[in-house]
């Protein structure tokens, strides 16, 4: 079954993924790809009792996320995808994640070179990974919560590539 939302937020789990995202996308398993909290068992603990039982959390660093996601692509799941920063995207699109859209949740940065949004402002790591994950033919979009318009970010940016 098709990866349904891709979401960079380095909030990961809170109201906004679990009442807006998770109802419209109807996921049935979300996987937070991390490295930090790979093996931080406290704080998975902690972010998986936030999400309902209905819900499966799987909670790895971005290699394994991106392993069992290439080995288990074919179960008829409806999958969420959580990263914190958008360099872990980038890593997961490098490691053959198939997806073709990516949503920027909330973002900061202490030295910001870009604010795309209120919730959105990039320092220049966050930013060139995003034009690289552009690159690679993913349409970036800026979003909190689905009832919200979608910005895309090639918009405000100015960086549609010139083969689109």
């Amino acid at each position: 079954m098709p990866i349904v939302l891709v979401r960079v937020d380095e909030r990961l789990i809170h109201g906004q993924v679990l009442e807006g995202w998770v109802p419209s996308t109807r996921a049935e398993e979300l996987f937070i790809a991390n490295d930090a909290l790979a093996d931080d068992l406290i704080q998975q603990e902690i972010l998986s009792s936030a999400v309902p039982f209905s819900v499966k959390v799987v909670i790895d660093s971005v290699d394994r996320i991106a392993s069992l996601l290439m080995r288990e692509n074919e179960r008829d799941v409806r999958r969420m995808i959580l990263v914190d920063n958008p360099l872990d995207a980038l890593r997961l699109k490098k490691l053959g994640v198939n997806f073709d859209r990516l949503n920027l949740g909330n973002l900061t940065a202490n030295s910001a070179v870009a604010s795309l949004s209120r919730s959105v402002i990039l320092g220049n790591d966050s930013l060139r990974a995003l034009l690289n994950i552009v690159e690679e033919g993913v349409r970036v979009h800026i979003q909190s919560v689905p009832f919200e318009k979608s910005v895309d970010f090639c918009e405000v940016c100015d960086c549609l590539p010139e083969e689109r």
